[in-house]
């Protein structure tokens, strides 16, 4: 019998008793899906708005913390700068880009543009009194007594440093409040100008300059983050971020700093342009409330325009012992929105604020700080009532329309089955076909079916999908090239050189990586020398395998362009020509390339390095002596062109082993999200470590691979291995 018969058979024997019966259970079940679905409503989009918002504070919370890397480079490029100034006794003549302070607001000595702007204030019993600034040049200022010699030096080395600061803030208008520089000998200049310090200003008493004299004591030229603390001219509260400055003897010279005025931080813009103007966004501590002793959420920052946000605050010494509290009237859930708080990074609760009930989420962005969001649930109000009034228009047509929907579907079933069957079965047919060019390899196949139903949908689909297959399938070739392309350039095969046992892997996550390695022998002072490079591109996949391709080309072309006669240039000159020419091309896209350059000497066992941003190498032995880490400081290369870099030098003696890694191997996690971490990488390579280079490679992998538990590579994976063997 034709299908297109059984086709209407079957649909008139089992269309008229299911009907009758979908009838009847469909007016039942319509009137109660729609009192499930208003019962559900409500609590669907509550935590559907709770979640959201805190993936909200999650968000700004990263974006916190990015600007906090921001200003950390920014606040070492001053101090960069401050420290060039000292070295060359200033540069730019004083009057054209800084000018004492005491001249600021005299005819003809201050600049021009001095005016009152934007966010700039000084304390008064009402407010704030407007703070006339520059934006042209910095001022500089000293406290009483200083030596009349400091002070010449100061200003001809401030006024080498403010084109810098002028250039520093501009950068960062947004965040920056001020950015300045203070000398150990008193002088300091701050950007933008000003006429308004206090009259026993001196920055070297506050808490930050005395923190970053301490970190500079203990040899170290990290950024130190202090605060929140009023300012001293504006008495708004800001983070200070400074960074020690060693002058040309080597000793503490002063410190850089930047002041980031807390609601600038908040973005409170873009997040109510996402919600509602009613959201408010605040930056809070949990600290104990002086009138209750029980914890409570101290406020920093929040909007500007809230009534009951007095930044006037009061101090001991460097506490601050009142302020502005973030409270709720419902103490229970307060107390454990408070213990959550205390227990998990991120979270959301209900409950009311200034009377009315709420959404509130917070999130960590800085240690000791969290970032609050407080949404008011009448917001999302007429979203819920809008959602129920749709559902009961919905079910009302439904019954409405299934009577009569159900008298003309049985007649029409009769009649549509035997005439539609056709036209059923003539498109089935007409895509088998096509299928089956398609199976031979003609991708130009088209169907053209002239309906206005899933027929023609299908059709569509079908002719969506076929350029989509064609050029799927050319992508694989093209990936599969890439992937031959970029094999070929890592080495195939160690040199062998006595003395000197060396092994290396390659692994990508995606068809093409960003991860680089090779050795080779290279020509030192007569002498036949191992060179092993590893190296690291931001991201995975085709751009990061064309920037790595990129620059493995450079590097061998600065050796080729520096090389002499008979010999190779030294590392550092080699990755200083090709971090100039790598930046010409990426400096301004975000991307760059770490990379850690060695050369080994196969009889003495000497390891010159140079590392630009890359992990640290590492020195392992058998036994229970802790490794060495081959550090060395140097950017990644295409950041900075005229960054020079330097080497460093140790000795592999005879029994040790070089490890060069990428962090797609400590950073790998498994089912449970746990990390590998460099600790079981050494440790695994320590058992091994008396074993063949390529045994210790192995080792590692096959250990990573236990550890991931068949999960794929999240990140490229590339490890090299050097031995030298204890003579025999």
């Amino acid at each position: 019998m034709p299908l297109r018969w059984k086709l209407f058979l079957f649909l008139l024997a089992f269309s008229l008793i299911p009907m009758v019966v979908v009838s009847a259970v469909h007016r039942q079940e319509t009137r109660q899906l729609g009192t499930t679905i208003g019962e559900g409503i409500n609590v669907g989009i509550s935590g559907l708005v709770a979640r959201e918002l805190t993936q909200t504070a999650k968000d700004s919370a990263v974006v916190m913390a990015r600007s906090k890397t921001a200003l950390d480079f920014a606040v070492e490029v001053v101090a960069r700068e401050t420290e060039k100034a000292l070295a060359t006794g200033g540069a730019d003549p004083v009057g054209k880009a800084l000018a004492a302070a005491s001249d600021f607001g005299r005819p003809g000595m201050g600049p021009t543009d001095l005016a009152p702007r934007p966010g700039y204030g000084l304390p008064a019993t009402d407010g704030h009194a407007p703070l006339a600034i520059s934006r042209t040049m910095a001022s500089w200022t000293a406290p009483g007594g200083t030596p009349e010699a400091a002070l010449r030096q100061g200003q001809a080395v401030l006024g080498g440093v403010a084109p810098g600061l002028r250039e520093i803030f501009e950068q960062l208008p947004d965040v920056i409040s001020f950015v300045g520089v203070v000398l150990e000998t008193g002088p300091c200049a701050v950007y933008p100008g000003h006429g308004r310090f206090p009259a026993d200003f001196d920055p070297r008493t506050s808490a930050w300059y005395r923190e970053a004299r301490e970190v500079s004591a203990a040899g170290s030229l990290r950024s130190v983050w202090k605060g929140p603390a009023p300012d001293p001219v504006t008495g708004r509260m800001v983070f200070t971020v400074a960074r020690p400055i060693i002058g040309p003897d080597g000793v503490f010279a002063g410190a850089a700093f930047l002041d980031v005025f807390l609601p600038q931080a908040l973005h409170e813009g873009e997040m109510s342009d996402q919600w509602s103007a009613a959201l408010r966004s605040y930056l809070v501590s949990r600290v104990p409330d002086p009138g209750t002793g029980k914890d409570a959420l101290r406020i920093w920052a929040g909007p500007e325009n809230d009534a009951h946000l007095s930044l006037a605050i009061a101090m001991s010494g460097d506490r601050i012992t009142s302020g502005p509290w973030l409270l709720s009237e419902d103490g229970p859930r307060y107390e454990a929105f408070m213990e959550r708080m205390a227990a998990q990074p991120a979270g959301s609760t209900v409950m009311t604020f200034q009377g009315q009930e709420c959404f509130w989420a917070y999130a960590s962005p800085l240690p000791g700080m969290q970032f609050v969001l407080v949404l008011p649930s009448a917001v999302v109000a007429p979203y819920a009532d809008e959602a129920l009034q749709e559902v009961g228009a919905a079910s009302s047509m439904a019954l409405a329309t299934a009577g009569a929907a159900s008298v003309a579907v049985l007649l029409a079933a009769a009649l549509g089955a035997f005439v539609g069957s056709k036209s059923v079965t003539n498109p089935l047919a007409e895509v088998m076909r096509a299928w089956k060019r398609v199976a031979a390899g003609d991708f130009s196949i088209r169907l053209d079916f002239k309906t206005r139903d899933e027929r023609a949908a299908m059709a569509q689909a079908f002719n969506e999908t076929m350029p989509k297959l064609a050029d799927h399938l050319r992508l694989r070739e093209s990936l599969q090239l890439a992937k031959e392309v970029q094999g070929n350039l890592l080495p195939k095969a160690p040199p062998c050189l006595p003395g000197l046992d060396v092994a290396g892997v390659n692994l990508s996550c995606d068809e093409t990586g960003g991860d680089y390695f090779d050795y080779f022998p290279v020509q030192r002072r007569g002498m036949t020398e191992l060179a092993v490079v590893i190296g690291d591109v931001t991201g995975h996949g085709v751009p990061s395998a064309l920037l790595m391709a990129t620059g493995r080309a450079l590097l061998l072309a600065a050796g080729q362009e520096l090389a002499g006669a008979d010999e190779t240039p030294p590392p550092w000159r080699r990755l200083t020509v090709a971090n100039r020419l790598l930046a010409e091309d990426v400096g301004d896209s975000g991307r760059f390339m770490t990379l850690f350059w060695a050369e080994i000497h196969p009889e003495t066992g000497r390891v010159c390095w140079v590392r630009a941003g890359h992990d640290p190498a590492y020195l392992l032995e058998p036994g229970d002596r802790p490794p060495v880490e081959l550090h060395g400081a140097g950017l990644p290369l295409g950041i900075v062109p005229d960054f020079v870099y330097q080497e460093q030098e140790v000795v592999l003696a005879p029994g040790q082993i070089l490890l060069m890694g990428t962090d797609g191997i400590w950073e790998a996690r498994d089912a449970s999200d746990a990390m590998y971490g460099k600790d079981r990488f050494l440790e695994v390579a320590r058992r091994h470590a008396a074993e063949p280079a390529a045994a210790i490679r192995d080792a590692v992998l096959a250990d990573l691979a236990a550890f991931k538990g068949g999960l794929p590579l999240e990140d490229d994976v590339t490890l090299v291995v050097v031995s030298r063997p204890r003579p025999a």
